[in-house]
């Protein structure tokens, strides 16, 4: 598993999803987000980043060790994998 970013400067919608490859991402956010009609452009983060990404969205930096851990589970297929949407107009 990796995780793939959308950013809002591409999309109407931030998303931040761990997939096995950027097709599997694209087929998520529009399964889970939007069928977007437009291309679907996403972007490889780094564990390190993805946690970043989610800290900050909920205001967890307390937090950042912890979710690392968790982060890693889930790129080993020990947990579910989830989505994390932030609508670009709240940030």
């Amino acid at each position: 598993m990796k995780f793939y970013e959308f950013r809002t400067e591409d999309h109407d919608y931030y998303a931040l999803i761990s997939a096995n490859s950027p097709d599997e991402a694209v087929v998520i956010y529009k399964r889970e987000i939007d069928n977007a009609f437009d291309k679907l452009n996403p972007h490889e983060v780094s564990l390190t980043r993805a946690a970043d990404i989610t800290l900050e969205a909920h205001d967890l930096e307390g937090f950042r060790d912890a979710l690392i851990e968790k982060e890693k589970q889930t790129l080993q297929e020990e947990t579910t994998p989830r989505v994390l949407v932030i609508d670009s107009n709240l940030l």
